[in-house]
């Protein structure tokens, strides 16, 4: 196994930890439903990208940062600046930039 392929892997095990575990954290001390679903998309994402189907990958990562965009924007015109929008604004810039450069890599 190359280097390249144990750098694809272990990032792709850790967008699943992290989406598991983020998704869980925003339930338990947040209670933010949406915030959760869209962490469990980057897990997803994770294991597209542990199955080897790009694609798949950076057209998931780039709906869960357009939801995620979505979200943050209604969450500051209703509540304000708040650390759900600050969430939902960090998730949007990831999952835009890195779907983004994944689709472009694939296509």
């Amino acid at each position: 196994m190359s280097n390249q392929e144990l750098r694809w892997n272990l990032t792709s095990v850790g967008l699943i930890l992290v989406g598991l575990l983020g998704a869980i954290y925003t339930v338990v001390q947040l209670g933010a439903y949406l915030a959760s679903g869209l962490l469990l998309l980057v897990a997803v994402a994770g294991a597209f990208l542990l199955l080897q189907r790009q694609k798949a990958y950076s057209i998931t990562l780039l709906i869960a940062g357009v939801l995620s965009l979505i979200f943050a924007v209604v969450g500051y015109l209703n509540q304000g600046f708040v650390t759900l929008t600050i969430l939902y604004v960090l998730l949007a810039i990831v999952g835009i930039i890195r779907g983004g450069q994944a689709y472009r890599a694939v296509v």
